[in-house]
C-alpha cells in the first residue's frame, strides 16, 4: 500500500487547484477518495491513493484536451439548438 495524499496533494499532483477537485467532486464528475471522519468534532478529509490519482489524471486529460485548453460544452449545445 503507498502513500495517501490530501486533497491539497492530490490537486497539486495533477496540477490543478484544490478548489477545481472539490467542484469536480461536487459535480459528481469524479468519485473520489473515501471520507474518513476525524477529531471529535466529527471533520471529514479524503486520503488520496495512487489508483485516486491515476482516474483523476484521467478526468484531467478527458477536461482539459492536449493542445486545446478545456472543453466547452456550452459551444457545443448552441450548435446543437441546446437551451443554452
Amino acid at each position: 500500500m503507498g502513500a495517501k495524499l490530501t486533497t491539497n496533494e492530490a490537486a497539486a499532483a495533477v496540477a490543478i487547484s484544490r478548489i477545481t477537485l472539490q467542484r469536480w467532486l461536487s459535480a459528481n464528475k469524479l468519485r473520489g477518495a473515501p471520507k474518513l471522519v476525524v477529531g471529535k468534532d466529527g471533520r471529514a478529509i479524503r486520503l488520496w491513493s495512487t489508483a485516486d490519482i491515476a482516474a483523476l489524471r484521467k478526468l484531467k486529460e478527458e477536461i482539459y484536451r492536449q493542445g486545446q485548453g478545456r472543453r466547452n460544452d456550452r459551444v457545443a449545445l448552441r450548435k446543437k439548438g441546446g437551451n443554452r
